[in-house]
């Protein structure tokens, strides 16, 4: 499988690409999808360790602003070998409205992690210094918006903004320092040559800065279609056909 998966080394290469704007991507998506949306797996460095979908829907707001909404929501698992199966450790979903197609407005994040009884809630607008936060285990709340500052040290792993689905994957959280809201939070589109299981095709690359230095890398091909979602701290969302994933782990 090595020969038919992960040649995409778009960086740094990606950063010299020519800059389209991002309603051209967005819009190409919509286009070439007639359910707007995309299934794809979940990987944890090079281990698949979950599946999500992916979703793009356009509205017009008052004043004939154009506001783009993203879904995104999905499953962690962990393989039980003796029993050929797989056991949820979380489920979760992220939404964000993309203004204009040019800067992110809102954005929301939710969890739960049965095994330990734990939720979790983000919500965060773009005029908002700080996220509003909502943990319960057990039913008690653990954590709220007033911990913010402390929650995110504890979930930031290397600074990561979302780094939250480090726990969530079961990873420890590691301290650092605490992120900061970008004050860039503009949505950047490139168009260049990658190299997409070992071959190379046109493709869009989406930027979104999340938290300080983080930020969401989306690929697309030329026809709109959704190839690969690279997240902090290692995680990615890959489109099984374009890969030709048929393991759960990469070779």
């Amino acid at each position: 499988m090595s020969g038919l998966l992960l040649r995409d080394v778009y960086f740094p290469e990606a950063s010299r690409f020519a800059i389209v704007p991002p309603k051209v991507v967005l819009e190409l998506f919509l286009r070439q999808s007639d359910a707007f949306g995309s299934t794809l797996h979940l990987y944890k460095h090079k281990e698949k360790i979950g599946h999500a979908s992916f979703q793009i829907s356009r509205r017009v707001k008052p004043g004939d602003e154009v506001a783009y909404d993203v879904l995104a929501r999905g499953v962690v698992e962990e393989a039980v070998p003796e029993k050929n199966a797989h056991r949820t450790l979380a489920t979760w979903n992220v939404s964000c409205v993309l203004a204009n197609a040019e800067r992110w407005h809102h954005l929301a994040v939710a969890a739960n992690m049965p095994r330990h009884e734990v939720s979790l809630k983000i919500a965060w607008r773009e005029s908002e210094p700080v996220p509003e936060v909502l943990v319960t285990q057990g039913g008690r709340v653990v954590v709220g918006t007033q911990d913010v500052e402390m929650l995110m040290k504890l979930g930031a792993g290397k600074d990561g903004a979302l780094a939250m689905l480090s726990m969530l994957g079961g990873g420890q959280a590691q301290p650092g320092k605490v992120p900061t809201k970008s004050d860039d939070t503009q949505l950047q589109a490139r168009e260049g040559i990658l190299v997409l299981a070992g071959r190379e095709r046109k493709c869009y690359v989406l930027t979104l800065p999340v938290l300080g230095q983080q930020e969401v890398r989306m690929i697309f091909t030329e026809a709109g279609e959704l190839a690969r979602i690279d997240l902090p701290d290692g995680y990615a969302l890959l489109e099984p056909l374009i890969h030709g994933l048929q393991e759960g782990r990469f070779n």
